[in-house]
């Protein structure tokens, strides 16, 4: 019988899970034939691969007897089981010798071994399937925690990690004696996973399998803006103190981008008020971003905006010439993107209602019948009204199809009724219908359903929606004109007719070829802004004393802009509008310059971040495009582009396009701006050819998912690890992550990531890197550096780590420092060693640190 052969006592009734007897004999067997056959099989099974008890004890026995350096065979084995008093567990001497008999040669054990593996493997593929089964019937917990949990299962099952997880001291002892002489045999080399910091790494001897690393700072860049700053949405306006995560906001390039992230409110922070030349002004703090041009960017062929904080726009407001011209501007957004809307009315008829219509009544004053065929071609019928001037017009819905000729049921004429029921041609006939001809049924409102005395519909529905008047009141707008919000957000090809249609009533053409939209209703001066606006115009707004018969229409708003294509439906004031900016210039145009930076006493700000490729959303009623906002990533470019070790960089904050220009940057000594902004010479692209195709090769994955919780992320670190023996985690930041289910207090929910990563740093047997952020408290103090009571939102983070890291770099909080340039790694808890400090440079342009250690 061959070992593929089943034995009788695998046979049954019910199914047994899965085993091979005769293999199990055959590797035993061959232990106690050849001392090279245990060398073998014990890198293959263990004992409790074993599926009969019997042999799990025989194994055990000759396992210990080799390690001992004794005899392995039937005689030693049963001496020692004999010794042990397990002799007749395992069915005497006979078995033994049965056991040498059942294997001609001990050459083909690691074969058998194999086999008896695999079937181990399914066996606990089998327990954990049933176990799986059961959690899902039970249905106890939360769903994710429950998939985590049967995932976590899966993957002990492939990693063959079986077995009691305690072991008393004398079982660790020899490992840990193993790997302090595998230490000593390196003669002091590194360990661990390098960092690409000399110092550094002497101090810590690399990161460690089962390590977590906390690296935490304050946030290099505030981007904070007041609380009170209004803030565009796809479906109106929210404020910074009131947006949450996952709220919508509109991005720069007119599109709606997803908030990932909002930090918590922000106090006693240095302030600022930045005016534009529009009349628009903003509230920051000292280093909030902004994505700007300056003079010099602007009269560059390849010029491009940068980056630049609230503080350095203030000390280069104005250019260092002569003139002292005005140096900062931040580019126009984009036109707003949104879908065709289903709107109450035709937006060039509300348009056009609100430039020149009766507040009260759906009529409209003009004596343009181009103005009166552009409502019509909308669908909308006109009609004119009062004296012989013509300009009156009455607007209404389209009538209702005429009732169909009909027979008089008495004399049999050919006539129209003009009401449902009439069944006679003429009165004479009248009295006689109803001894010729059944009753006809009530006729019913077409929209309710109600009985509407022979109209088409009810009076209930002709004074909610059967009217345009009816319709104005209905969107709120009659004895209330302004622009509502389902316009406001339409789409480009709507909101240009209802911008059309304000503007061939109330706009004119400038001279200069700029046009203006004049009215003395505030309200809608401030709506027809933001439509301006929305449509990526930039515009300003004047205001005039007039001749009014009271004071608040005594005021009179104009608002300016200057378009690049006609605004106008009217032919003789698009004829205008081509004619007088022929020839013109419209780069100063798409730009709003920076007039003023003022300091002005701190107030509550707070920022956000979204989850556009640009990291710009707009802010203020004015849509002014603003910004969102390395060590680890060093960390990163050590282990995978310098060791070629396998890592994985998750990032809550940038994105993947963000986190490689970074490395293209660090590792070809590209400027960072130079790199975004477009303007390499041939010598950058050069360095960059030169260090491509090793940063593409190296084993570094990024994964930049935003909203990301901590069961993804220990999915997709246990897959890595199967698959390319992973040896690095950073999670880029702790305070970003989200969770699946509910928790307490943010405190909490911190603290279980922290646990939850260090969980997954022993489970893989490899260093996480998690960086977080510290408080306010280091801005409080007069000494400015952190400490580890800084960690933000959880002190478990401290409890949890293995090491702490904290950045501390002088020249952010001392302009005027002579360590400019210089940066502090300040290791606060050092679980396995020493705590220190190491110095690095940092090098903002190329956005990485560098080691300062000689060599």
């Amino acid at each position: 019988m061959s070992v593929a052969e089943h034995p009788p006592e695998q046979t049954g009734f019910e199914r047994t899970p899965p085993h091979d007897i005769l293999a199990e004999q055959s590797v035993l067997g061959g232990m106690l034939l050849s001392k090279d056959a245990i060398s073998e099989v014990v890198e293959i099974v263990r004992s409790s691969d074993f599926y009969r008890p019997a042999h799990q004890i025989v194994f055990d026995a000759a396992v210990d007897l080799f390690s001992r350096g004794e005899p392995v065979d039937a005689i030693s084995v049963n001496a020692e089981l004999t010794k042990r008093g397990e002799i007749n567990r395992v069915g005497g001497a006979p078995y033994l010798h049965t056991l040498t008999e059942a294997i001609p040669t001990a050459a083909n054990a690691g074969y058998y071994a194999r086999i008896v593996a695999d079937r181990a493997v399914l066996r606990r593929l089998v327990e954990v399937g049933t176990h799986i089964a059961q959690m899902g019937y039970a249905g106890d917990g939360e769903v994710d925690d429950i998939v985590d949990h049967a995932q976590a299962e899966v993957y002990k099952v492939a990693e063959k990690r079986t077995g009691e997880d305690y072991l008393p001291l004398s079982d660790i002892m020899p490992g840990a004696l193993d790997e302090i002489e595998a230490i000593s045999a390196h003669d002091g080399s590194m360990t661990g996973v390098p960092t690409g910091f000399t110092d550094f790494d002497q101090l810590t001897n690399g990161l460690h399998a089962g390590q977590m690393v906390i690296i935490a700072a304050r946030p290099a860049v505030g981007k904070a803006l007041a609380l009170d700053t209004p803030l565009p949405t796809p479906e109106g306006w929210t404020t910074m103190g009131e947006v949450r995560v996952g709220d919508r906001l509109v991005a720069a390039d007119g599109t709606p981008t997803t908030v990932v992230a909002a930090t918590e409110v922000m106090h006693g922070r240095p302030c600022y008020e930045v005016r534009f030349d529009d009349g628009s002004a903003i509230v920051a703090d000292a280093e909030h971003q902004w994505l700007t041009d300056t003079r010099a960017s602007r009269r560059s062929a390849g010029g491009a905006p940068e980056v630049r904080t609230t503080r350095q726009i203030a000390e280069t407001l104005r250019c260092v010439t002569a003139d002292r011209r005005l140096n900062h501007s931040v580019r126009t957004a984009a036109p707003l993107d949104g879908p065709d809307q289903e709107l109450p009315l035709p937006p060039y008829f509300l348009g056009a209602w609100l430039g020149d219509g009766h507040s009260a009544a759906a009529r409209i004053t003009t004596a343009d019948p181009e103005i009166v065929a552009g409502i019509e071609a909308e669908g909308l019928v006109v009609k004119a009204y009062g004296d012989a001037s013509g300009t009156g017009y009455s607007v209404h819905l389209p009538a209702d199809a005429p009732a169909a000729e009909r027979r008089c049921v008495v004399c049999g004429t050919a006539f129209v009724p003009r009401l449902p029921h009439v069944r006679t041609c003429g009165r004479s006939c009248g009295g006689k219908a109803r001894f010729v001809s059944p009753p006809v049924p009530p006729t019913t409102c077409v929209d309710c359903g109600r009985r509407c005395h022979g109209r088409s519909r009810c009076r209930r529905c002709i004074d909610d929606h059967g009217s345009v008047q009816a319709l104005l009141r209905t969107i709120g707008v009659l004895g209330d004109k302004h622009i509502p919000t389902a316009y406001l957000r339409a789409s480009q090809a709507q909101r240009r007719r209802l911008l059309a249609g304000l503007m061939d009533t109330g706009g004119t053409v400038t001279h200069s070829g700029s046009v203006q939209f004049s009215v003395v209703n505030r309200r809608i001066a401030e709506d027809v802004r933001e439509l301006v606006h929305s449509l990526g115009y930039r515009n300003g707004m004047s205001v005039e004393r007039v001749e009014g018969r009271n004071e608040e229409s005594s005021r009179c708003y104009t608002i300016t802009f200057s378009p690049t294509e006609t605004v106008f439906s009217l032919t003789r004031k698009a004829r205008a509008q081509s004619e007088r900016s022929a020839g013109r210039s419209y780069q100063r145009v798409g730009h709003r310059f920076i007039t003023e930076v003022r300091p002005v006493p701190s107030v509550p700000v707070r920022c956000v971040q979204v989850d556009n490729p640009d990291r710009l959303y707009l802010a203020g009623r004015e849509m002014i495009p603003t910004h969102n906002s390395t060590l680890a990533l060093d960390f990163a470019r050590a282990a995978s582009i310098k060791h070629q070790l396998t890592s994985v960089f998750f990032s809550l904050e940038m994105g993947r396009n963000e986190i490689v220009m970074r490395l293209l940057s660090a590792e070809a000594r590209v400027p960072l701006h130079t790199m975004r902004s477009g303007l390499m010479t041939d010598d950058d692209w050069q360095r960059l050819a030169r260090r491509m195709g090793e940063v593409a090769s190296a084993p570094l994955f990024i994964d930049d998912s935003p909203n990301m919780s901590m069961m993804e992320i220990r999915a997709k670190c246990r897959r890595l690890k199967q698959q390319h023996d992973l040896k690095l985690v950073i999670v880029d930041y702790l305070q970003l992550m989200s969770s699946s289910g509910r928790v307490e207090s943010r405190q909490q929910e911190v603290s279980e990531f922290s646990r939850s990563l260090k969980l997954l740093a022993k489970e893989l047997e490899v260093p996480v890197i998690a960086l977080s952020q510290l408080n306010r408290g280091p801005e409080q103090r007069t000494d400015k550096k952190p400490q580890v009571s800084d960690l933000r939102e959880s002190g478990s983070i401290e409890q949890d780590a293995d090491m702490v890291l904290l950045l501390y770099r002088e020249d952010v909080h001392d302009k005027e420092s002579p360590r400019a340039g210089e940066a502090d790694i300040i290791v606060a808890k050092h679980r396995n060693g020493p705590t220190a400090e190491v110095t690095v440079a940092f090098q903002g342009h190329y956005s990485r640190f560098v080691d300062m250690a000689p060599g």
